[in-house]
């Protein structure tokens, strides 16, 4: 029963910070979506974190054979490995959900529903990180659901949100529609690679105490300011009435 008790707990926290921000990003949208569209969204985003899993491992397995510095290593890996592959599948996610529902008819959805797929995806993750911890106090559940909440949960919606937001808009210019989508997904691959490189590189294996506070700053100055500008950028996708997909 005590085990029981356990499992339900740390399933709890570790379902808890993404349910937490689709609730805070949802309310952004005057026009409420259907929940069983959310509902689908969310779970194909959690779904297409074993795809993701199976070509970073495949992929990080092919770096290691390379002869190359921990630091161009560990740039690779986190640029080009594990931003891209899980910034280009919860993409996939939308696309496969979303992106032709007869629900999906204002531009802002387009950003929504690419959140909710990337809070499916952070959810996935956090299931998987709390499976393979060993805690000694409920209180460490919580500490670690807190870090998850303002990090990787937070991160994983804005790159996702920013993307969408270029997509949205290169429904109307169509002239400009591969670069503005090629430009999005960069964008977030970039701020997510800054996030990992420096928090999982700079931070936890390199890291003093004066590099660690410094490095800090500057990882949440980075989600502040995307956090910004995904505000703005909602903002104006509410101007726009209606969206034409193709």
């Amino acid at each position: 029963m005590i085990e029981l008790q356990q499992i339900l707990t740390y399933t709890f926290f570790a379902i808890l910070p993404g349910v937490v921000w689709l609730f805070f990003f949802l309310n952004k949208d005057s026009e409420k979506e259907p929940k069983k569209v959310i509902l689908k969204v969310f779970i194909m985003g959690m779904l297409v974190t074993f795809p993701v899993f199976l070509v970073e491992y495949v992929l990080v397995y092919l770096l290691d054979t390379l002869n190359i510095s921990s630091g161009l290593y560990n740039f690779i890996q986190y640029f080009f490995i594990v931003a891209m592959a899980e910034e280009l599948f919860k993409y996939l996610a939308f696309r496969f959900t979303a992106l032709k529902s007869q629900y999906l008819d204002e531009s802002i959805d387009v950003p929504m529903y690419m959140i909710v797929a990337a809070l499916g995806f952070a959810t996935a993750e956090n299931i998987i990180l709390f499976s393979q911890k060993s805690f000694l106090f409920y209180t460490d559940t919580i500490i670690l659901s807190l870090i998850r909440f303002i990090g990787a949960n937070f991160l994983h919606a804005l790159c996702s949100g920013i993307f969408g937001f270029y997509i949205a808009v290169s429904f109307y210019r169509t002239n400009k529609r591969h670069f503005l989508f090629g430009g999005g997904f960069l964008i977030a691959v970039i701020i997510h690679g800054v996030f990992d490189f420096f928090l999982k590189y700079s931070i936890i294996e390199r890291g003093g105490e004066t590099e660690l506070s410094v490095m800090i700053v500057f990882i949440f100055s980075t989600l502040i300011i995307s956090y910004l500008l995904l505000g703005q950028a909602l903002k104006k996708l509410k101007k726009l009435k209606s969206i034409c997909k193709i």
